[in-house]
Order: structure tokens, then C-alpha cells, then sequence
């Protein structure tokens, strides 16, 4: 079983870096059972030996030891639209290598870019990116959402964003709907419903 973190690196600077360490490391004792860190830092600083400008993609492939990692430019995907799709029992706590049951959501986001994940009538995230909602004042992310990312993270900490339960049935009240996630700050979108 692999996971895969993804780090967002501006001008050779790592971006929220203790939060990808912290879900590594909770991500290998619960599923390994093994209390360690990966050495993301080390890494990184032999990867940006040379002055980096502009926005990379740090992708560290792990499972009990680090099996893989890239450094690249980043090219963000152009996400404008998401259909909202029932996702059944999916189950994606950990930011597993393998994105089969995402991936299979996902071909049924027709004419959309991406998908809106709702389990049991509440949602939860893009196949991507968490999410956040606006209703003119304040900005909420789901409660309960697929992965708990490290973006998502670091707005909660900030008080940028605060967790609340998201029904389907709600979604029409509020005035804004973002992605987000490790790569993306903030993008509005809009939602299909159907």
C-alpha cells in the first residue's frame, strides 16, 4: 500500500511543510503501525540545490520508507465546473497511490471538469481538491471530507475557514463554492446538480 505526498514549492520555499510531515506521519502509524518522520526536508534541500523560481511540485511516493519522488513546474488544471456524484461507501482517509474508486467517479462528470463527492447526503470533496463554501460572510469546508488536506489544514488554523456539516440539500444557500488543496489556493467554481 503506497501514499503519495504532494508539496507545493514557490520560489524554492516548501509550503506547509508541517502539515505534510504531520499526515505522513499519521498516515504510516496507522497504517503501519510505525511512529516516523519522513525526511521531507532533506529531500527537498538536496532537490533545490539550484535557486527555483516560480511554483514546483514536490511528489513524494511512500509506503514504510520513501520509494519515489519528483520535482517539476507545476501546471494547475483548469477547473471551473464540478457535477455533483453520489460516492457511495468510498473511502479515502489517506492519500492513497491508488485513486481506482476516485478515478471511477470521476468518468461520470460529463460535460463538467470535475466532480462534488457526497456520501449519505453530505458533502465531502472534489476528486481533487477539498472544498469551501461562502455565504457572503464567512467560508466553510466540509466536516467530514474524503482527505484532510494539508491546504485545507493550514486556512483552518489561520481562522480563514471553519469545518461545519455540509448537506447536499443545502448547497443552492450558499453564494460561493471553492477548491481547494496543496497546489491550489482558493478557485471558484460552480456546481451541475444533476
Amino acid at each position: 500500500m503506497n501514499f503519495i505526498e504532494t508539496i507545493k514549492v514557490v520560489d524554492g520555499v516548501a509550503q506547509n511543510l508541517d502539515l505534510h510531515k504531520k499526515r505522513s506521519s499519521q498516515t504510516m502509524l496507522h497504517n503501519f503501525g510505525i511512529i516516523k518522520e519522513l525526511p521531507l526536508e532533506e529531500l527537498l534541500d538536496f532537490n533545490i540545490s539550484l535557486p527555483l523560481k516560480g511554483v514546483y511540485k514536490f511528489r513524494v511516493i511512500y509506503s514504510k520508507d520513501i520509494i519515489d519522488y519528483s520535482l517539476e513546474p507545476y501546471i494547475p488544471r483548469d477547473i471551473k465546473t464540478l457535477r455533483m456524484i453520489d460516492g457511495g461507501d468510498i473511502d479515502y482517509k489517506f492519500k492513497y497511490e491508488n485513486r481506482d474508486a476516485i478515478n471511477a467517479l470521476f468518468e461520470k462528470r460529463g460535460d463538467c471538469d470535475d466532480i462534488l463527492i457526497v456520501k449519505e447526503g453530505l458533502v465531502t470533496d472534489s476528486s481533487y481538491c477539498n472544498v469551501v463554501f461562502g455565504d457572503g460572510t464567512n467560508y466553510f469546508t466540509p466536516k467530514d471530507p474524503l482527505l484532510k488536506g494539508t491546504k485545507r489544514g493550514s486556512l483552518l488554523i489561520s481562522g480563514a475557514i471553519r469545518e461545519r456539516v455540509i448537506q447536499e440539500s443545502e448547497i443552492d444557500k450558499f453564494r460561493t463554492i471553492f477548491i481547494v488543496n496543496a497546489m491550489l489556493d482558493m478557485t471558484p467554481v460552480s456546481i451541475t446538480l444533476s
